[in-house]
């Protein structure tokens, strides 16, 4: 409707014009009032993002590789890029290291939002990546990633943390939401293998406790921006796979996260993409989905999963968004034309 009017007579004193035009004129303000308040989601224009995430486990080998990259995601132009964790492979995961990738970050056009995987901090602990204390680098991280309530990118696009709308969590500044075309996105704070979930050391137990209270608080506020701004979809980012059997048990390390995306799926009216990595298998499925032929039924329908490419196959996921479709979301892979596959070991 945007751009047309309806003529309303001028002849309000000819015998029922007056009524008549009143009525004619209270129909076409009731129309156009519609229109205006149609959802923006339903009205948004289509548009890509990127996701990739497990990069980089052999420098000074892979650098040119993720040169590479970055280079084909500028050339494509996402409104913004996502990248899952996993920054590195071996080696020291002090403020050294985390400042060098934050340098990496900044050569991305557009803006890029980070979550953290577990080998740049939850496993640090191990002798490989300096046997460092991993709650001491996630707070070296947070100072160097998420001190601002913006994106990293030479572009920046302004991000609401957690600790923005709930002092209940001041320091979780690595769960950030933001909203593009009528889509919420959101990242957690989830990092494979077992999400630092070390019952034999206190520190870490302690952590990761507190840090799930923090992802299940982040999941039903994302939930409940969603529907008060009558968005089609969510996104989820983070880095490890929740839907690994091996980690599937009661109390596991992601299980209840992962448990409160499907029930906030199962009350949506609309889609939910989770993206992740660290298996480095790109996939597109819907893991949470059984057939029922008795009912007939399908479980958790809406719920659809993205694992993006990872070392040593260094490619990212251009995601493609139209929420004008009831299906939402396409994908397309995205990697450099002249080599895109580590040939060293780990580093």
């Amino acid at each position: 409707m945007t751009g047309w009017s309806a003529p309303i007579s001028a002849r309000s004193n000819e015998a029922g014009g007056g009524n008549v035009s009143m009525k004619l004129a209270a129909a076409v303000s009731a129309v156009l009032m519609a229109a205006s308040a149609v959802s923006p989601a339903r009205a948004a224009e289509p548009f890509t993002f990127v996701a990739l995430g497990d990069t980089t486990y052999a420098p000074p080998y892979d650098d040119p590789l993720y040169a590479n990259l970055i280079a084909t995601v500028n050339a494509a132009h996402p409104a913004f890029s996502i990248h899952i964790g996993d920054t590195k492979g071996h080696g020291d995961c002090g403020r050294a290291f985390q400042e060098k990738e934050r340098g990496l970050f900044d050569t991305y056009e557009e803006p890029v939002v980070y979550t953290p995987g577990n080998n740049e901090w939850a496993e640090c602990w191990r002798a490989n990546r300096g046997g460092a204390d991993p709650v001491e680098i996630l707070k070296t991280m947070r100072s160097v990633f998420w001190a601002k309530p913006e994106s990293l990118g030479a572009t920046t696009m302004p991000l609401v943390r957690l600790p923005d709308v709930d002092p209940a969590f001041p320091e979780y500044q690595e769960l950030a939401r933001w909203r593009h075309g009528g889509v919420t996105f959101a990242t957690l704070n989830l990092a494979g293998t077992h999400n630092n979930q070390e019952l034999r050391v206190e520190s870490s137990w302690k952590e990761f406790v507190r840090r799930e209270q923090a992802n299940l608080a982040w999941v039903k506020r994302t939930f409940a921006e969603a529907h008060a701004q009558g968005d089609r979809a969510v996104v989820f980012a983070f880095h490890t796979n929740p839907f690994d059997p091996a980690i599937r048990y009661e109390n596991g390390p992601s299980e209840p996260v992962l448990q409160a995306i499907l029930d906030g799926a199962d009350a949506f009216d609309g889609q939910v993409l989770v993206v992740h990595g660290h298996d480095h298998q790109f996939t597109v499925d819907r893991p949470a989905s059984e057939l029922d032929i008795a009912k007939p039924g399908v479980s958790h329908p809406n719920l659809l999963r993205l694992e993006v490419y990872g070392w040593p196959d260094m490619k990212a996921v251009q995601v493609h968004v139209d929420v004008s479709k009831p299906w939402v979301f396409g994908f397309e892979p995205l990697y450099a034309a002249d080599g895109s596959i580590s040939t060293h070991p780990p580093t």
